[in-house]
């Protein structure tokens, strides 16, 4: 109890004035979860947050809307999946005429809801006593218990659990909740933790011996894919742009490309006009105009943009899986960041 006082004591006059602190609407607290799921708070987070809200300000409105209109608005936040099962649990609910749910348990059964936004919501809105452990918490738990077991194992993150449910204000836990994730924001940081200003020095392990840059512990194994895409911007008589939507499992999924073709290796120009020939049935003079390279978590994408001139193109069978649009509907659509890029460097947006 007196490690809860102290950080609640701490947090109300220290924490993030963050926009979604302002409300108990469940509707906003998912929102901004979901924005913060694999991305850190920073005013590139509340921007998207703000813009989000105001065009879709409530679960009918969100429920309302196109997919693509949705995917458009999450355009430059990355991780795309959040979007569509935001999208998802707002349809649900109101095609299914059912009330939010108010429990962690009937939370955690949708997708894209897991065990620490369930919480983060069920305790901030509805005074559900459980605790959110994120990756702020884990890191102030370890050093503050000296818990040398890697935090990435769920065995650990559920001894967190029990721990935390322990030591948590009954009364006030989402404000417990919160206060721990902020401290762990703002002081008991990765690198440079500032220890001296903690509420809990006086307790804590690392602190008391020395081991507060050896801990936590975290063993992550890294798998990084490399993948080879080779973008055809190809243009009508009249200049409309051809694009493609993303339909498959992959990264992007439900975005807009340009047609693709992809490789494990870097190719040449003669085998990529040959591979462009398996796949679309087409005979083209490509031109490189653009290259980036764009780093994912496990994947890294070399990209490069060819312009190409297709000789007689049959645009019904090109229409089977492609379509045309013009430089005007360009912001219609929510397109993946190196195609973003391109454009710019087109100077056609």
């Amino acid at each position: 109890m007196d490690f809860s006082k102290k950080i609640i004591n701490w947090y109300k006059k220290n924490y993030r004035k963050l926009p979604w602190r302002k409300t108990k609407d469940p509707y906003y607290i998912l929102v901004s979860e979901f924005m913060l799921q694999q991305t850190r708070v920073s005013q590139k987070t509340i921007r998207y947050y703000l813009d989000f809200i105001k065009e879709f300000p409530n679960l009918e409105k969100l429920s309302q809307a196109k997919e693509k209109n949705v995917l458009k608005k999450w355009e430059g936040l990355g991780y795309y999946f959040r979007a569509k099962y935001l999208h998802s649990f707002a349809k649900k609910l109101q095609n299914n005429k059912i009330s939010f749910p108010n429990k962690y348990k009937e939370l955690i059964k949708y997708k894209g809801i897991g065990p620490y936004t369930g919480a983060a919501i069920a305790s901030i809105c509805f005074h559900e006593v459980i605790p959110a452990i994120d990756g702020n918490v884990c890191r102030v738990l370890s050093r503050y218990f000296g818990i040398h077991e890697d935090i990435t194992s769920i065995n650990t993150k559920n001894m967190f659990r029990v721990v935390v449910s322990k030591i948590m204000d009954f009364e006030h836990p989402g404000i417990f909740n919160q206060a721990i994730m902020d401290l762990g924001s703002i002081l008991c940081t990765p690198k440079n933790p500032k220890c001296l200003l903690c509420p809990i020095q006086d307790s804590c392990f690392s602190i008391q011996n020395g081991t507060v840059h050896q801990l936590p512990v975290k063993k992550i194994k890294k798998f990084i894919k490399h993948r080879f895409f080779y973008y055809l911007f190809i243009c009508d008589r009249n200049n409309n742009i051809c694009i493609n939507k993303r339909s498959t499992k992959d990264i992007w999924e439900g975005l807009y490309d340009f047609p693709l073709i992809e490789s494990k290796i870097n190719l040449s120009i003669h085998e990529i006009v040959d591979k462009i020939w398996k796949k679309f049935r087409v005979i083209v003079s490509p031109n490189l105009v653009y290259k980036l390279e764009h780093k994912l978590t496990h994947q890294i994408l070399s990209i490069q943009f060819l312009s190409c001139q297709i000789k007689n193109l049959d645009r019904n069978i090109f229409l089977d899986r492609f379509f045309f649009i013009s430089y005007n509907q360009i912001g219609e659509y929510p397109f993946p960041r190196p195609i973003i890029l391109f454009f710019k460097h087109k100077k056609m947006i």
